[in-house]
């Protein structure tokens, strides 16, 4: 690749988005053509999973290269300190690059800078002025300077449910909006132009609040958006009375699961124009940034159930809970453009910046660079991989993707080649289960504290799990 040491890197991550929720990959409900075609400029990779799919963990692998099992946090946490050897951008920053984040880190304390020269820190527009793990809130000072005082979440709608509603201020004071005004204004006003620069813009949507601006809100409502996957091992019902906003099982309501998709796609659109502001700022006509290195690689931090098998929200194995978009794309620099298979995981972020900035990765990391596969010198070589999120495992590999329900001892089985919405259990089929049992043994070996004992597994047998739905 073209000038390798000194090209510049953009990160963008987004919070809760699932892999189907991209135009460019497959969806043709959401409309995202700004990020379609920046994925067509590089390597899309069409099978990454996160291995711990709740914010707190996947981060931590982010900044790390590390694995859960290894940088030792397997569920959502809150107020851990976290003290890796090394961490992406500080090996970034060490190297003479400038390094700056801008949105959401979701680490502790708030404002431990993590390797990142500076930070204008938002981890959510729910502000919690009291709380000792959130208490920052650099979006809450800007709406002050433009002389909102009040909470940017009156509103009310959870940031954690289904529920939707307009966002209720000018479109300009939008969390997002914000975010990537934030973002230009480092590019093109508060960056070092004598070095290169590692920005990570951290947009907190689509993860709830769904409270996206008008305009956008009104595009999805007016679509027929199609209903959410319900696969035959899944329960059937009525939603009791009094289910909770932010619950993460079902039985859903329809017309509220319907306005809940188009709350959480008007918010992917509305970042897609937001990314696209961002990059045209950086290439305006006449300046001479249009002629640096750039790479930039996007993707989230986990998925969003979205009523599929009536689940809502994130943490298990599911496909719209673990499975999420991610690409590295760029400008002029040397890339293969096209598609790629190959498993791939949020730990493999650190080797693979560290190997398109020239920098040398200086201790052990669970992660693989996949440079190789962006430049077309070789593949990654992974049989499968292993996540968890307390007590649920998941175990994919090529064709198929092995849950373990530790709690309970169930478990499900899916081909992910023929039954990639995840609608049939197969895991009354002792022969087909069989390889990927012995898969998730050697998996938990490496967990002292964890047994897997097969004799006492319980498969579902294509019905839904008590671990789920008692």
């Amino acid at each position: 690749m073209s000038s390798t040491a000194r090209s510049n890197i953009l990160l963008i991550t987004t919070d809760q988005q699932r892999f189907d929720a991209l135009g460019y990959n497959g969806n043709r409900e959401v409309e995202t053509p700004n990020l379609d075609a920046l994925a067509a400029r590089g390597m899309n990779f069409r099978r990454c999973y996160i291995t711990c799919p709740v914010c707190i963990p996947a981060r931590r692998s982010l900044l790390s290269g590390l694995h859960p099992r290894t940088h030792g946090l397997s569920h959502y946490e809150d107020g851990l300190e976290f003290d890796p050897p090394f961490t992406l951008p500080g090996l970034l920053r060490d190297a003479g690059y400038q390094t700056q984040l801008v949105g959401k880190l979701h680490m502790h304390p708030a404002g431990k800078r993590y390797g990142f020269d500076n930070m204008v820190l938002s981890e959510t527009p729910n502000w919690r002025p009291t709380s000792p793990l959130q208490h920052r809130n650099d979006y809450v000072r800007w709406l002050r300077e433009q002389g909102v005082n009040d909470h940017p979440h009156f509103h009310g709608i959870s940031g954690n449910g289904r529920l939707v509603y307009p966002w209720p201020m000018e479109e300009r004071l939008h969390h997002n909006n914000w975010l990537a005004r934030e973002a230009v204004r480092f590019l093109c006003e508060d960056r070092d132009p004598t070095v290169p620069f590692f920005l990570q813009l951290s947009f907190t949507h689509p993860h709830p609040p769904l409270v996206p601006p008008r305009a956008y809100l009104d595009r999805y409502e007016a679509k027929a958006l199609s209903a959410p996957t319900l696969g035959s091992w899944a329960p059937r019902g009525t939603p009791p009375p009094g289910l909770h906003p932010a619950s993460p099982s079902g039985p859903f309501d329809e017309d509220i699961m319907r306005r809940a998709k188009a709350g959480y796609y008007a918010l992917i659109n509305h970042i897609d124009d937001c990314v696209a502001h961002v990059l045209e700022r950086w290439m305006e006509y006449g300046n001479p940034r249009v002629k640096e290195p750039l790479y930039v690689i996007f993707s989230s931090d986990h998925g969003e159930l979205l009523g599929d098998h009536h689940l809502f929200r994130k943490s298990l194995p599911y496909e719209g809970s673990s499975h999420v978009p991610f690409f590295i794309s760029g400008f002029n620099v040397d890339m293969k453009q096209g598609q790629s298979d190959a498993l791939c995981s949020w730990e493999d972020v650190l080797p693979t910046v560290a190997g398109l900035a020239g920098v040398e990765v200086p201790g052990e990391v669970d992660g693989q660079s996949l440079v190789p596969v962006c430049t077309g010198a070789g593949a990654v070589e992974r049989e499968d991989l292993h996540g968890l999120c307390g007590q649920r495992h998941f175990a994919v590999g090529d064709r198929y993707k092995y849950l373990w329900f530790a709690d309970t001892n169930e478990e499900q089985l899916f081909d992910m080649q023929d039954d990639p919405l995840e609608q049939t259990d197969l895991s009354g089929d002792s022969a087909l289960i069989a390889p990927m049992r012995r898969r998730m043994a050697a998996h938990i070996a490496r967990w002292p504290k964890l047994s897997y004992t097969p004799s006492a597994l319980r498969p579902c047998a294509n019905h839904p799990p008590r671990a789920l739905f008692p």
